[in-house]
């Protein structure tokens, strides 16, 4: 009897933990406006003083998505925003840096459509790919 009530302890705690975490992962990605699946740490990096953070989410998503791409700047915003972070990072972990070279290729084949978002010292960069439905999600918190 003991040992099938810590079982169902053990079981109902795991549960709990893993809708948890999914349900943090999607509101990491709350911005996007549309019904998000398949949610992937892709990159999580060591965290700095206080919040400090970089963090790379893959995704896909069900339907649509809307992203705003009339301000065509993309390439200038990767390279301010996240491209020098990316590149000290990927020295320190062989399969960022091959997820890198996969996004940039994707990025110079101008594949993506993507959203950037600013707020109170978090910085997003949405990338998709409706092609692949494959999406990225740089957090920079700093």
């Amino acid at each position: 009897m003991k040992k099938s009530i810590i079982l169902i302890l053990i079981l109902v705690t795991c549960v709990f933990t893993f809708n948890h975490f999914a349900q943090n992962n999607r509101n990491e990605l709350s911005e996007l406006g549309t019904s998000v699946k398949n949610i992937k740490m892709a990159y999580k990096s060591e965290r700095g003083f206080e919040n400090d953070r970089f963090d790379i989410y893959s995704f896909s998503i069900e339907g649509e998505i809307n992203f705003n791409n009339e301000d065509s700047n993309l390439e200038a915003i990767y390279q301010k925003e996240f491209r020098n972070i990316l590149n000290t990072e990927s020295k320190k972990n062989e399969s960022l840096k091959e997820k890198q070279n996969q996004i940039e290729n994707l990025l110079e084949e101008k594949r993506f459509v993507y959203k950037f978002v600013n707020l109170k010292g978090t910085k997003k960069l949405y990338l998709y790919d409706s092609i692949s439905n494959i999406g990225y999600c740089f957090i920079l918190t700093i």
